[in-house]
């Protein structure tokens, strides 16, 4: 017999404590990249079908339009633009000067939307995330498509964000260039930077100066196979460059997406190929070939003599009167100062000014170049190598070599004279190097240095990921680099990060687990954005060659990219994709057999079944048939 437990008769009897255990609050995500400011979802659907009417104000048409255009390839058939406004089954489009121009709002109720916005850039991007959320472009012939209630808004980080892609070193036509454009705006992408010169090619038609499209715009071959290795090899001629008309033709395709267009054209360094062309523009005169090697030629403008700054100077008339947009940039980096310093004409000129070393000329050099071009109403930018103290104060400094000296200097640049900063550390956004040495992580979770974290907000203009083509030599290549990379830099460049759960935290583990948390469903919302990638034919990385976790396949991959193996990558990625659609059929082929098996069972159990012999002994007339 069990002994009966004595109870005070003082003691009071326990009760649970509902608040001591606190619930964790429900994270709320749309599967969006870049990910939203503000999302909180709601019941219902709203059913967007052939009756739905488009509501929008007479003067500001070309809202409707943008719609009208992209869901006409899901339903085969243009959606009514209407301006009064009915209660139900519309989608209405509201201009809001009090907004920012680029932010936008999206409210769906189960009959009706409603998309306000800052300004017509503000509806393009309600656009590009009402057609990520709907998957429209994967969409064909619909008769109806759902969009889920919620109240999203919507507003960028940064002004700048923008995408390089180097067409010297590898040559990509203007329907390729059109076709990234297309990707980098659905990501909400606003500026495209293009590197149009460098030592292995001029890319860009110039009238005044002939020999510049005949000689710089070609090379004999590379001294890289494409097998990475470094061993001299003479392929067929290798060339190409931009008509006039061409870039006219991006230019205006870019700007229907909201992307404005930057040509970079590199001095005093990184011009052989100009070299190649007019040797009387170096400081020795000597006939060099257009690089073949990659690498940082010692061959630059010589800067003491006038008729170098004309040239320069023409030039850059004729980049004018096919880029429109208020930017340019010069390059300024990697600057070989050895000839300078043996020249005559640059030994005067320093003397005669009054400079006491090189570095003072090369500034003199780039301040002259802004100068004219500030003439002209652009902006200048340069990279952060080049940027230095005695530079003019107005010169945007692109900010990518990294290094406690380089951050420290810019830092003063920025406090004492108000210098703006382009962020493309190689630490985080340099597309050219391999998962195994910047993987997917890194970009996501990139940080100003430390230097650079007290400055001004409004000195930082924002992200751009660079694209340079030493070891790009194919679309595959590049598409593999560039993604899902570049997912994550748009993320980095729009979304306003605030209210995070680990920055609630004063535990390390605690902070650490909610963080990678957050990574994985940033992982997530890139699966879900993969069949947006497989519209396009993008040639993307898997998660596995993205995000490497295995220290044996870091340290192999890292080894191979230091021998020059830049397509290791490529080869395992592609591997990994025909695994992958073996995978799936042998999926499919045995969902196929579970259901032939299924029929099956049905059929003879129907055989089996006494209701069928029922039936087949019931006697019947056969005149009542």
């Amino acid at each position: 017999m069990a002994k009966a437990k004595k109870v005070s008769v003082n003691q009071k009897p326990k009760r649970k404590c509902i608040f001591r255990r606190k619930e964790k609050p429900q994270i709320y995500e749309v599967n969006l990249i870049p990910k939203p400011f503000g999302y909180q979802p709601m019941n219902g659907y709203f059913v967007i079908n052939k009756d739905t009417l488009l509501i929008v104000d007479p003067k500001r048409k070309e809202l409707a339009l943008l719609f009208q255009a992209a869901f006409f390839h899901s339903f085969g058939h243009n959606l009514f633009i209407h301006y009064n406004k009915p209660g139900y089954n519309n989608i209405l489009f509201e201009e809001n000067k009090s907004m920012d121009p680029e932010g936008y709002t999206i409210e769906c109720y189960p009959n009706r939307m409603k998309i306000s916005a800052g300004g017509t850039a503000g509806f393009f991007y309600a656009l590009q995330s009402v057609k990520q959320i709907l998957k429209l472009d994967t969409l064909l012939y619909e008769e109806q498509i759902v969009f889920p209630c919620m109240l999203l808004s919507d507003v960028p980080k940064y002004r700048y964000r923008g995408f390089m892609i180097d067409v010297s070193r590898h040559f990509f036509d203007k329907t390729e260039i059109k076709r990234y454009i297309d990707l980098m705006a659905s990501l909400k992408f606003n500026v495209f930077h293009w590197h149009l010169s460098d030592d292995q090619g001029f890319r860009m038609e110039i009238e005044k100066y002939p020999f510049i499209n005949m000689t710089s715009s070609e090379r004999k071959g590379d001294r890289v196979g494409k097998d990475g290795s470094r061993e001299p090899i003479i392929e067929k001629t290798y060339k190409g460059f931009y008509t006039k008309e061409d870039i006219r033709e991006v230019v205006e395709y870019a700007a229907n997406r909201f992307v404005t267009v930057i040509p970079e054209i590199d001095v005093p360094g990184h011009v052989q190929s100009l070299i190649a062309a007019y040797p009387w523009l170096s400081c020795t005169g000597e006939r060099v070939p257009v690089m073949t090697d990659y690498g940082v030629s010692e061959h630059v403008l010589c800067a003491g003599k006038p008729s170098t700054y004309r040239f320069v100077e023409d030039i850059l008339e004729e980049i004018f009167g096919v880029f429109p947009g208020p930017y340019i940039h010069i390059g300024g980096d990697e600057i070989v100062t050895a000839h300078w310093q043996s020249c005559p004409h640059c030994q005067k000129f320093m003397l005669d000014n009054g400079f006491t070393d090189t570095a003072q000329l090369k500034n003199y050099f780039l301040n002259t170049v802004a100068a004219f071009c500030k003439s002209r109403g652009k902006t200048v930018i340069g990279w952060n190598d080049g940027i230095k103290r005695g530079t003019d104060a107005d010169i945007v400094s692109q900010f990518w070599l990294e290094g406690k000296g380089y951050n420290t200097e810019l830092r003063e640049q920025i406090t004492s004279g108000n210098r703006k900063v382009i962020v493309s550390s190689t630490r985080g956004f340099y597309c050219d190097y391999p998962y195994a040495a910047i993987p997917l992580k890194n970009t996501y979770f990139y940080n100003l240095p430390e230097e650079l974290r007290g400055v001004k907000p409004e000195n930082i203009w924002g992200y751009e990921a660079p694209l340079w083509t030493e070891y790009v030599l194919s679309r595959d290549k590049a598409d593999l680099n560039l993604f899902p990379r570049m997912l994550a830099v748009a993320e980095q460049a729009w979304t306003i990060q605030t209210n995070l759960e680990e920055d609630k935290v004063k535990c390390k583990c605690k902070k650490k687990k909610l963080k990678k948390a957050r990574y994985l469903r940033f992982l997530k919302r890139v699966k879900e954005f993969e069949p947006i990638l497989d519209r396009f034919r993008v040639n993307y990385a898997d998660l596995l060659i993205a995000d490497p976790t295995n220290k044996k396949f870091l340290k192999a991959e890292a080894k191979k990219w230091s021998s020059s193996d830049q397509y290791s990558e490529l080869k395992l990625n592609k591997n990994l994709r025909e695994q992958r659609k073996q995978q799936d059929m042998l999926q499919k082929r045995a969902e196929k057999n579970r259901m032939e098996q299924t029929l099956e069972q049905a059929v003879a159990y129907a055989e089996r079944s006494p209701i069928q012999n029922i039936l087949i002994d019931i006697p019947y007339d056969k005149d009542l048939i």
